[in-house]
């Protein structure tokens, strides 16, 4: 009867909060907690979106190990029934556009929604940043982790248990990243060329880091192979533990002075990593933490499809150290998003300046942004069904936290000249990417190295990246090979079906 009850104020919540969130340009926030008003109050635990109950457990390693079984039944029942189902059509031009579009991988952390945007593990981003548990006053790194690992909503004590098991592992580690020059991993830094980028010079302490200690024992005392996704989880929390630690170092030169390796949650620790690197202000650090929060939180997780998850994806189904799978993936977020990169949103509008000084009247605005529409050149924009709800979530941030700054407001107004000059002059919807909301704010904070703030979007991703390593493992994924054919080979085979065909056809209508 408990069960059913349960099962019954699960349904009824997402359905409250979906009636909030079908627009996600009017999504509203209340009071300090900065979430989205639900009309209902219940406790954490009711919510989950995976089969079975929500997990009791306050370690997470044993939570995972209640669902892996479950979703070992849903897996070998859908493959007995539906093994043969066809899921895509894939055209000649699919394959020359990359597969654009066609559904060819699985992702158990998360997917891309036509109505909603992002979900993680079924959840739209407003029932995300709700229902997680809060460190400050945004949503915990913690909690965003154990959500894509169970597909459960963890409760606080079950985020405080991983708050202090990473705290715990990353002093395990302590001589990678700790001491004199930065420990192992930052002396391999100091000796890089001055040009190399952050994102090149966080590809290398990726490199350098070892996190397979636990897989290659393993290996090398012959472990089954259904027991591979233990080891993984073991090297991955470590590693996990230890990442704002090596970002910290690829901000610096030098070692890491006054960092604690007790230093709080996830973010909290990162935080200490960078003030040694950047000037940010005693009245900025608490707010900076809890914008960090929300941002890692918002970018735990994407669509398996883009480049740099894709390649992290492939990667972790081999046998490959988890630092070795995200190192490879690195790099591929040079330019990501193809919209455009913080660094070029803030050039485009530190350049908006300098031709019209800070607050440019909205006459001469709108004509320099129609210019721009003409000749393709615009940033932070892009053609699409629906506003992204990252950044509908951190608008809403700015409107209560940063209501006055400048840069903030700038990026708004622009995004509103925007909007309605290629919908008057082509009648397409277009919407901002979080770049434009996001790169301003961070810069008010302290953190104006725009290439350096594409590292914090890595280490975001590396939440879900790690969590769907996890699951490969633990459910023994093979490694993706599809085949790959010459375009003559293509195009031999396109005209011989075309050619059966019209042999066919000529015999019925001489059998006529």
């Amino acid at each position: 009867m408990l069960q059913t009850w349960r099962g019954s104020c699960r349904i009824n919540v997402r359905t409250i909060i979906l009636k909030n969130v079908r627009n996600c340009n009017n999504v509203k926030y209340r009071g300090q907690r900065n979430v989205l008003t639900v009309g209902i109050d219940l406790p954490m635990y009711e919510v989950s979106t995976t089969r079975g109950a929500p997990s009791t457990s306050t370690n997470l390693k044993e939570a995972l190990c209640e669902k892996i079984p479950v979703h070992y039944d849903l897996l070998r029942n859908f493959r007995q029934q539906h093994g043969s189902s066809v899921v895509s059509h894939i055209t000649v031009d699919n394959i020359y556009k990359g597969l654009n579009g066609v559904n060819t991988m699985i992702r158990e952390t998360s997917e891309i929604d036509p109505k909603y945007g992002i979900k993680y593990r079924g959840l739209t981003i407003p029932e995300v940043v709700t229902l997680l548990p809060r460190e400050g006053k945004s949503p915990s790194a913690e909690s965003v982790f154990w959500l894509l690992l169970t597909g459960d909503i963890p409760t606080r004590e079950q985020t405080a248990s991983l708050i202090a098991d990473w705290s715990i592992r990353r002093q395990k580690k302590k001589d990678w990243w700790s001491g004199p020059g930065g420990g192992i991993v930052g002396s391999v830094l100091q000796s890089l060329p001055k040009t190399i980028s952050p994102l090149g010079r966080l590809s290398v302490a990726l490199t350098v880091f070892d996190s397979g200690k636990h897989m290659k024992k393993a290996l090398e005392n012959g472990a089954l192979t259904h027991t591979h996704w233990e080891y993984t989880y073991e090297d991955s929390m470590e590693f996990l533990a230890t990442l704002p630690a090596i970002v910290g170092l690829v901000a610096k030169d030098e070692g890491l002075k006054n960092v604690k390796e007790e230093e709080g949650d996830w973010v909290q620790f990162l935080s200490a990593c960078l003030y040694n690197s950047f000037d940010i202000s005693e009245n900025h650090k608490k707010m900076l933490m809890d914008f960090l929060r929300l941002y890692v939180v918002l970018n735990a997780d994407e669509d398996g499809g883009i480049p740099g998850i894709h390649v992290t994806e492939i990667l972790g189904a081999s046998q490959l150290d988890i630092n070795q799978a995200l190192a490879a993936g690195v790099l591929a977020y040079a330019d990501e998003p193809k919209s455009g990169t913080m660094s070029q949103y803030m050039e485009f509008q530190a350049k908006a300046q300098s031709l019209f000084g800070q607050e440019p009247k909205e006459e001469r605005l709108r004509n320099y942004v129609a210019t721009l529409i003409k000749q393709d050149r615009l940033i932070g924009y892009t053609d699409s069904e629906y506003c992204d709800p990252r950044y509908t979530a951190i608008l809403n941030y700015a409107r209560e936290y940063l209501p006055n700054e400048t840069n903030v407001k700038l990026s708004q107004t622009v995004t509103q000249i925007v909007t309605t000059v290629i919908k008057a002059a082509k009648g397409k919807n277009i919407f901002p990417e979080q770049n434009a909301i996001a790169a301003p704010i961070l810069q008010f904070y302290g953190l104006r190295d725009m290439k350096f703030n594409q590292v914090l979007l890595c280490m975001s991703r590396a939440l879900g990246a790690v969590a769907s390593i996890i699951w490969t493992r633990a459910v023994n994924v093979p490694v993706e090979h599809p085949a790959s054919k010459c375009t003559y080979t293509y195009w031999n085979s396109i005209r011989g079906i075309r050619g059966k065909r019209k042999r066919r056809t000529h015999a019925k209508h001489i059998r006529k």
